[in-house]
């Protein structure tokens, strides 16, 4: 099974198990939003291919709810938890278009004020091909992982509805999977207008057993990706990496973290005009950051700095982004990326170990 296959099948997982949530959650509503944007050229290569305003149309299904996690997050009203349908027209043949199912989760930081955070796959049109679509180096592929960030203001609200008024960013990448894969930032504003459904009783998902406590613990991770670094169509270079993890909770939604990585990462054989030993090819990173906590799910993002063996055309300084999954106390499946300046290195998937605290 390729690592492609393998996180086409981790990523369905999330959202049937997210499915699951809502089909049992307490109040349950509809939206329908359009949106006005710009594909951001972050690259100079971009410049030629974007030639237009991107539109696109979402439809969500989602519920309302202060407990379970969501009630770490609820100071200013409840968290709307749920799936999003949408398809985006990039605003040129070149980007053609997007149709993507993403999971998303609103958090109130304000009274009728959300910030929303999602992931997700997404379905390319006009991926690069050599002879049809020589320009569209944007996206390489026809499947691509989703990644959305934005914040919403409800405007107007009725007795069972509201209008709602919001901007954000999504990215689509396939990760550096497949190259070219400059990636496509959306960057878009956006009106929505919604209506709640009748109330169900609740059924979640057993959360574990919080461990907030002012100490740190410490918790070892094992990962796997693949990067491709050649012209497209070129051979996947696998990386392989072991982190360390020192994590102190701040509260019950966040911890501070602290971390070690060390990767071998076969790709930088192909910048070299001598063969490398294995020790040439190792990366040694620091790293330092915030965890989200939504449940058994969690959000890592973490600043970085490669100390041994950077690729020079990338530079010493990272972004690592990792959503994890616990099983239990214990275990927790990692998905995540490493990129620089907004441009992928490689998608990777890992195992997380907790051991206990000791007394």
């Amino acid at each position: 099974m390729t690592l492609r296959k393998i996180i086409i099948e981790y990523v369905s997982c999330i959202l049937c198990s997210s499915m699951t949530v809502l089909l049992n959650a307490q109040e349950t509503s509809w939206s329908v939003e359009t949106s006005l944007g710009y594909a951001l050229p972050h690259r100079s290569e971009m410049l030629a291919i974007v030639t237009g305003h991107s539109r696109g149309i979402n439809l969500r299904y989602g519920t309302w709810d202060a407990n379970g996690w969501r009630k770490n997050w609820s100071d200013h009203g409840p968290v709307w938890q749920g799936i999003q349908v949408g398809w985006l027209n990039g605003g040129s043949s070149e980007l053609g278009k997007m149709a993507s199912g993403i999971w998303l989760v609103a958090l109130p930081i304000l009274p009728n004020w959300h910030v929303e955070l999602g992931s997700g796959l997404a379905w390319s049109t006009a991926p690069y091909d050599p002879v049809e679509r020589p320009l569209s180096i944007a996206i390489g592929t026809r499947l691509n992982a989703a990644i959305h960030l934005g914040s919403t203001a409800q405007l107007f609200q009725f007795d069972k509805g509201w209008v709602a008024l919001g901007a954000g960013i999504t990215h689509f990448s396939n990760g550096s999977l497949a190259l070219p894969n400059l990636g496509l930032n959306n960057v878009h504003v956006r009106i929505r207008g919604g209506w709640k459904t009748k109330k169900r009783i609740t059924s979640h998902i057993p959360l574990l057993a919080d461990n907030q406590n002012d100490d740190w613990r410490i918790a070892f991770a094992t990962r796997a990706g693949a990067r491709d670094i050649n012209l497209p169509g070129g051979v996947l270079h696998p990386t392989v990496s072991a982190g360390l993890y020192a994590q102190k909770r701040a509260n019950v939604t966040h911890a501070w973290v602290l971390a070690l990585d060390l990767a071998h990462n076969q790709s930088l054989r192909q910048f070299s005009t001598n063969s490398l030993t294995t020790l040439q090819r190792l990366q040694f990173s620091s790293l330092a950051g915030i965890n989200l906590h939504f449940g058994r799910g969690h959000l890592m993002l973490l600043q970085g700095w490669i100390w041994t063996q950077p690729d020079k055309s990338l530079g010493r300084r990272h972004l690592q982004a990792l959503f994890s999954y616990d099983f239990n106390q214990k275990w927790a499946i990692e998905m995540g990326l490493r990129s620089f300046r907004l441009r992928a290195d490689y998608p990777f998937l890992g195992i997380r170990f907790q051991p206990d605290k000791a007394h």
